[in-house]
């Protein structure tokens, strides 16, 4: 998704370019946002999908289901 969006941005920042906007450079500084991210992992509610990125929450506002950790790295007993 990166890639597209940095793609986009490109294209985008040309074409501005060529109207005579190129202070426009900053769109191609969008999709690297996700990786200046604070490192925080993500957790997930199983049940219902909220997630957080909060270290104090540890059970869903929504249904009181513990959260676990997003993506792969839920390894040991996801169902």
């Amino acid at each position: 998704m990166s890639i597209l969006l940095f793609a986009a941005s490109i294209a985008v920042t040309l074409v501005l370019y060529r109207m005579g906007f190129p202070f426009f450079f900053v769109f191609l500084f969008i999709p690297l946002i996700p990786f200046f991210r604070s490192g925080k992992k993500v957790k997930r509610c199983p049940a219902c999908g909220y997630e957080t990125v909060s270290d104090r929450v540890e059970f869903c506002p929504y249904d009181g289901t513990p959260l676990h950790p997003a993506g792969g790295e839920d390894g040991e007993g996801h169902h």
